[in-house]
């Protein structure tokens, strides 16, 4: 479903409703109006629900319990340590697809998915980083000058809702200088500050 779509149309028929009220009238255009009407409250209210649902963290918890990552990294020993430490609580399930719907309902009896969301993430992104073989690492430079061509709205979007550790894998393949110590902020403007300047030195000679 085009939503951007749906929205362009729903706005030109209001604004077509709101010029022409006065004049519209019929059984049949006010049956379909009515209608329109309750369908419009259903949708206000599953979209409520869904925004909810994202700004609480569930979705992106479910979205990375489906990820390739996910796939290849994530045990279910993993994941029971990860609920004893974010919620408190111990698994009851014995295999890795009822644990992990077990956890999404644990995380929304508590209202902890965006805490557990945060958590998994950082789990996947250092397990994924204990082998960074040569593909992984020209990957990671490819990344690195895309990030670098973007705009500064674009790269915040890109970027800055990034786990700490994956910017640090981000900045080791690129010979970018920091320590343990350097903040996630410092982190962020180096990795743009030195990827414009990729950019710039990759562009050809006018």
């Amino acid at each position: 479903m085009n939503y951007r779509e749906l929205a362009t149309a729903l706005e030109q028929l209001a604004h077509r409703l709101s010029k022409h009220a006065d004049k519209l009238e019929g059984e049949a255009l006010g049956s379909q109006a009515h209608r329109l009407l309750e369908d419009a409250r259903k949708v206000a209210a599953q979209v409520d629900a869904h925004l909810a649902s994202r700004k609480s963290g569930e979705w992106l918890l479910e979205t990375l319990l489906r990820s390739p990552g996910a796939k290849r990294h994530l045990t279910l020993n993993a994941l029971r340590k990860l609920v004893r430490e974010t919620l408190g609580k111990r698994l009851k399930a014995d295999a890795l697809p009822a644990a992990k719907r077990e956890l999404i309902d644990l995380a929304h009896a508590q209202a902890s998915g965006q805490a557990v969301a945060d958590a998994l993430r950082g789990y996947l992104s250092e397990a994924a980083s204990v082998k960074t073989g040569k593909k992984e690492k020209d990957a990671l430079q490819q990344e690195f000058v895309a990030l670098g061509s973007l705009s500064d709205e674009e790269f915040r979007e890109a970027a800055g809702n990034r786990h700490l550790a994956e910017l640090r894998r981000l900045a080791s393949a690129n010979g970018i200088p920091f320590t343990p110590k350097t903040p996630k902020v410092r982190l962020l403007h180096l990795i743009r500050h030195y990827g414009q300047r990729a950019v710039v030195n990759l562009m050809p000679p006018v």
